[in-house]
C-alpha cells in the first residue's frame, strides 16, 4: 500500500480529494493542513492551537494581567477577538513577542498577554513555532508517517512552517501542485518539485434572465444539455454563484421536475425536506399542544403512514372544520359524539383516533418513543 499526504486548503478541496480516492480505490491516502501534519510528526499528542480554546484562555487571562498600555481597554467587548486574531497572526508569522517585547510598549503587552494565555492552554498545545521545531527534530519519522506529500489548492505558506517544508523535501518526495497560480520566491531553488500548469481558457457564454428563478430554470437546461450530449459527467458540473444560499429555494422546486439530483455544498436545511416537515410537524405538536390544524398537517405530511394508517381514507372529513379542538376535553367531546356513519366506511374508528390523540398529547417527556412511533 503506498502511503501519499495531501496538504490541502479548505474543507471543499479535501472533500474532493477524498472523493477522488474512494473511487479509484487509492488506500492510504491522508488529508490534513500543514499544522496538523506538523502535530502528527512533532508526536506526544501535540496538536495545534484551535480558536474556541485560544478564546477561553484570552478571556479568563485578561482581567488578571496587567497589559500596561493595553490595561485600559482590555475588558470593552471585541479585545477578546481582537486579541485570538493578532496572536494568530504573530504566531503564523513566526515572531517571537518576548524577544521584541522592548521596541514598543504595545508588544510588551502583548507579550505578557501571550505569556498569561499560554499558562492557561493545555500542555498538549503549542504555538506554531513550537509544532514546527518539535517537528524538526523529528524528521527521521516523516517518510514512515506521510510517504509522499501533495500541497493542493495553495498559494502561500505562512512563514512559520516554511522551514519546515523545506526539511520535508529533503528527506522525502514533496510536490507543490501549483497550476496556473503563482509560485512563492521563497521555493526556488529548493527540493520542493513544482508542478505547474498553463490557464486556463474556458468558453464564456452570457445570457440575460428576468429573475432568479429564470437564472435558475436556464442553468438546469445547461446542465441537462451537457449530460444528454455526453459532454460531461454529472459529477463534473457545478453551478456557482457568489452566494447560492439565495437561489435554494428555486433550485429545491426545479430539481424534482428536471430529474437531476442536485447536491448543495453549502447543505440543505432539514426542514425543506418532507422529511424534515414531518419531524417539524410532530415537534410543533409536542411542544405547543396538540390542535385541529396540527394534526391535520401532521397527517397530511405522513400521507397515511404510521399510526394514520389504521385509518380510513378521507377519515379527516370527521373533523369539524370550525372548531380549534386545542384542549384535552375539546377532543374527547368530539371523539364521544362520533357515530359509524360519519366515517368514510361507515365504521367507527373512534378509538383508533383516540389511541393516537392520547399519545400525541403525552408532550416531550415521550418525545422519543412518540418519534420512533410516528417517524
Amino acid at each position: 500500500m503506498k502511503r501519499q499526504t495531501y496538504i490541502a486548503h479548505g474543507r471543499l478541496a479535501s472533500r474532493e480529494i477524498r472523493l477522488d480516492a474512494a473511487r479509484n480505490q487509492r488506500h492510504g491516502v491522508q488529508v490534513m493542513a500543514f499544522e496538523q501534519l506538523a502535530a502528527r510528526l512533532a508526536g506526544g499528542f501535540a496538536q495545534a492551537i484551535d480558536a474556541e480554546t485560544l478564546r477561553d484562555a484570552i478571556q479568563q487571562a485578561l482581567p488578571e494581567t496587567n497589559l500596561g498600555e493595553l490595561d485600559a481597554i482590555k475588558l470593552l467587548p471585541g479585545m477578546v477577538g481582537a486579541a485570538a486574531d493578532t496572536l494568530h497572526k504573530v504566531w503564523r508569522t513566526g515572531i517571537d513577542l518576548s524577544e521584541r517585547a522592548g521596541d514598543h510598549p504595545r508588544l510588551a503587552a502583548m507579550a505578557t498577554l501571550e505569556e498569561a494565555v499560554l499558562a492557561r492552554l493545555p500542555s498538549s498545545m503549542l504555538r506554531p513555532v513550537d509544532l514546527a521545531s518539535n517537528a524538526m527534530a523529528r524528521l527521521r519519522h516523516a517518510p514512515a508517517l506521510f510517504g509522499e506529500i501533495e500541497i493542493v489548492g495553495i498559494s502561500e505558506l505562512s512563514p512559520c512552517w516554511r522551514d519546515l517544508l523545506l526539511a520535508l523535501a529533503r528527506t522525502l518526495p514533496v510536490r507543490w501542485i501549483a497550476g496556473p497560480r503563482s509560485v512563492p520566491a521563497w521555493l526556488e531553488g529548493s527540493a520542493v518539485q513544482i508542478l505547474r500548469s498553463g490557464p486556463t481558457t474556458p468558453q464564456v457564454e452570457a445570457m440575460s434572465a428576468a429573475s432568479g428563478y429564470h437564472e435558475a430554470i436556464e442553468a438546469l437546461r445547461w446542465a441537462r444539455e451537457l449530460i444528454a450530449s455526453g459532454t460531461a459527467k454529472p459529477s463534473e458540473i457545478a453551478i456557482a454563484a457568489a452566494a447560492p444560499a439565495a437561489y435554494d429555494n428555486e433550485f429545491m422546486a426545479l430539481r424534482a421536475d428536471a430529474n437531476i439530483d442536485l447536491h448543495f455544498v453549502h447543505s440543505v436545511r432539514v426542514v425543506t425536506t418532507r422529511d424534515g416537515q414531518t419531524a417539524a410537524a410532530l415537534a410543533d405538536i409536542l411542544v405547543r399542544g396538540l390542535s385541529q390544524s396540527h394534526l391535520r398537517r401532521l397527517a397530511t405530511l405522513l400521507a397515511g403512514s404510521g399510526p394514520f394508517q389504521v385509518l380510513p381514507d378521507g377519515w379527516q372529513r370527521v373533523l369539524p372544520p370550525d372548531a380549534p379542538l386545542s384542549s384535552a376535553d375539546a377532543w374527547e367531546r368530539l371523539l364521544g359524539s362520533l357515530t359509524p356513519d360519519r366515517w368514510p366506511d361507515g365504521v367507527d374508528h373512534g378509538a383508533k383516533l383516540r389511541a393516537i390523540i392520547e399519545k400525541l398529547s403525552r408532550g416531550t417527556d415521550d418525545a422519543e418513543e412518540i418519534g420512533r412511533a410516528f417517524l
